[in-house]
């Protein structure tokens, strides 16, 4: 009898220590980017597990965009005037997010395109023309990286414009 409660002491604590390494992998199960939305900006889905319950991880979304933006006049053109613009650069959104009790995260990140300091006349408004995002990817402290389908994100919102 004694030395079953010892084997069965024994499993037991195996099958919790089994359970606190399980807990403590924090990994990437997904990442997704659909394209770019209406407004420019670019959201990237993602899902982690393996962090345990009610556990908070900070998750950094990046990318290398380059945006055109320039003057709109009431006509709906853009003058060919030297108020145009284009800014490039890295972009990157963060968040700290907090899993449930099944130890998983499903979150979105938004980044925004480079911001510019173009100003345009009266009677014109300041639109952003194009924007493409590429090396996009998702991070998180220990659950590494999640790079999400290569390739390019662009949209031309105003192709009238040169």
């Amino acid at each position: 009898m004694k030395k079953l409660s010892i084997l069965t002491c024994t499993m037991i604590a195996l099958g919790f220590m089994a359970t606190t390494v399980r807990a403590q992998n924090p990994h990437f199960l997904s990442c997704d980017v659909s394209g770019v939305n209406s407004n420019g900006t670019l959201s990237s889905d993602f899902r982690i597990a393996g962090l345990g319950s009610n556990v908070s991880i900070q998750v950094t979304a990046t990318a290398d965009a380059s945006a055109v933006y320039a003057c709109l006049n009431h006509g709906q053109k853009c003058p060919s005037a030297a108020n145009k613009s284009t800014v490039t650069g890295t972009v990157t959104a963060q968040g700290t997010f907090t899993s449930g009790k099944n130890g998983s995260i499903r979150g979105s990140l938004t980044v925004d395109p480079p911001p510019t300091t173009l100003s345009c006349p009266g009677g014109q408004k300041l639109v952003l023309v194009s924007v493409t995002y590429t090396n996009v990817s998702v991070s998180a402290p220990d659950a590494g990286d999640c790079n999400t389908s290569p390739g390019t994100f662009a949209a031309n919102f105003f192709p009238q414009c040169p």
